[in-house]
């Protein structure tokens, strides 16, 4: 039950801007903040749940940097501790806790994927572009990690290396709408209309949302 009441609050609490990483495939930000906090107990998830629903990230900053003084090797409290300062958007501090998850668990590339949308959001797309090549090296098979690896070619204008990175990411599963309406978006910036009209058939074919915002930047296209 605390774990559905986290993973609801979790989701409608945060905007695109506080937390790049809640409209990520497959599942979003409070599954894999859910499914990395096993080792927490339930007065502790209760208490997470308490601040995130108040906004109170200052607190649960505090709450998170408690339990790591108690626990100094845990990686699950620098994901809160990293989570509630990308709330904040202090940057900087967000990224320190989560390059020390990423130290305490480098084989977990949740840490790796937070990291690199942490630097997106700094606006640092060419760090966060090393940091999916190293999480890259942890797991070669990642659909996810293409795809934001694609997010952050695109931020850079690279859109050749995004379109490749969003086919590998299909290639995976061919059911992530975000890296289609990113290969669409991609293949208009590199001239190939008919790959983009590729992809949007594949977005309607799965009703998704995103078909609606690719036809449109079809539409505009001389």
């Amino acid at each position: 039950m605390v774990a559905a009441v986290l993973a609801l609050s979790l989701i409608t609490a945060c905007t695109p801007q506080q937390m790049l990483l809640n409209a990520l495939i497959p599942d979003g930000t409070a599954s894999m903040l859910l499914s990395h906090l096993q080792s927490v107990d339930d007065t502790n998830r209760r208490r997470i749940v308490e601040l995130e629903q108040r906004g109170a990230w200052a607190e649960l900053t505090e709450f998170a940097d408690v339990n790591i003084a108690k626990d100094p090797f845990s990686p699950e409290w620098r994901m809160i501790g990293g989570y509630a300062q990308l709330q904040l958007r202090d940057y900087p501090r967000s990224m320190t806790y989560f390059s020390d998850m990423i130290r305490l668990a480098p084989d977990d590339v949740t840490g790796y994927h937070f990291l690199a949308e942490t630097q997106r959001a700094a606006g640092q797309p060419q760090r966060a572009v090393a940091t999916l090549d190293r999480a890259l090296l942890v797991v070669r098979e990642s659909p996810l990690t293409y795809f934001l690896l694609g997010e952050a070619h695109s931020d850079l204008g690279r859109f050749h290396a995004a379109a490749e990175a969003y086919r590998r990411a299909l290639a995976m599963d061919p059911q992530l709408a975000d890296a289609w309406f990113g290969l669409g978006r991609a293949s208009l910036q590199l001239g190939r209309g008919t790959d983009a009209r590729e992809a949007l058939v594949a977005l309607e074919q799965m009703q998704s949302p995103r078909a609606a915002a690719l036809r449109t930047l079809i539409a505009r296209q001389p």
